[in-house]
């Protein structure tokens, strides 16, 4: 996953600058990759990898992937999900040889496998027909494409889903993996290609929102490391105690913004009434 930060200050060795239309210089800005743990009620960050000009978002990902399966162990997550970045040989093999099932957003750039895809599936109906929040779900999904040349799979699983928004939008997309058919059926593969979006929504969006993970106290690259590995730390702790230590008994979890109420109102101190 990869964010970016805008600064106009003098570069850092992570800094990537801004191009204009004039191929002007117009700032820099920085990328790291996330590692979060998704799948579940609890998505928390676990790593990030920053990576500075001249290396890709794919390598960086690959890094902080292989150091998180070496740090929590090969049992702790079943399978990486991302985008279509992501859809090459190279990292599909890197993880499975980390035993993890790599769910990949299928897009043009693998062209004769979407193509082969898009054909098989808009020729027939769904294979089911989901409502799953309000929203009507279309499903496709089968497990004997041919792989393209550099991927040692001996088949491709292609998943496609038509996702009918309540206000009449529409989401058509398309998702490759290696889980057998047999392993993990229709519903729940959707269930898992849709957790990448809560690496945007509860990991990115939620550290700059709420914790300031776009604020740059030290514009050094370690300084810059750590801060951010400081707020995924932070979401970390805040999540495990409001989601779980909070929640014990009947009552629902506290939103953020409850439990930000709540410790705003147990850090005040009682005016004691002397008259």
């Amino acid at each position: 996953m990869i964010w970016a930060q805008v600064v106009t200050t003098a570069p850092c060795p992570l800094c990537h600058p801004l191009i204009d239309a004039q191929d002007h210089v117009v700032g820099y800005h920085h990328k790291l990759s996330l590692l979060s743990l998704v799948g579940g009620a609890l998505v928390l960050p676990l790593d990030v990898e920053p990576y500075g000009p001249g290396e890709s978002e794919q390598a960086a990902s690959g890094r902080v992937l292989q150091r998180g399966v070496a740090a929590l162990g090969r049992r702790f997550a079943q399978y990486v999900v991302g985008d279509g970045l992501y859809a090459s040989a190279p990292f599909l093999h890197a993880a499975g040889d980390l035993a993890l099932h790599p769910i990949v957003r299928l897009k043009a750039n693998l062209p004769t496998l979407l193509a082969a895809a898009e054909a098989r599936f808009t020729a027939r109906p769904p294979l089911m027909t989901l409502e799953i929040e309000g929203d009507r779900v279309e499903l496709w999904d089968a497990d004997d494409f041919d792989p393209w040349d550099a991927l040692r799979w001996p088949t491709v699983r292609v998943l496609r889903y038509c996702q009918h928004h309540r206000d009449g939008t529409l989401v058509d997309a398309y998702w490759l993996t290696d889980f057998p058919a047999t392993r993990f059926s229709t519903p729940t593969l959707y269930r898992l290609a849709k957790s990448r979006w809560t690496i945007e929504n509860q990991g990115f969006n939620d550290a700059k929102t709420r914790y300031g993970l776009d604020h740059m106290s030290h514009h050094h690259p370690n300084s810059l490391l750590l801060h951010w590995l400081l707020v995924a730390l932070a979401l970390t702790i805040e999540r495990l105690y409001r989601l779980r230590y909070l929640h014990r008994g009947l009552h629902a979890p506290s939103t953020p913004i409850q439990f930000l109420r709540r410790l705003r109102l147990s850090l005040g101190v009682p005016v004691l009434d002397t008259g």
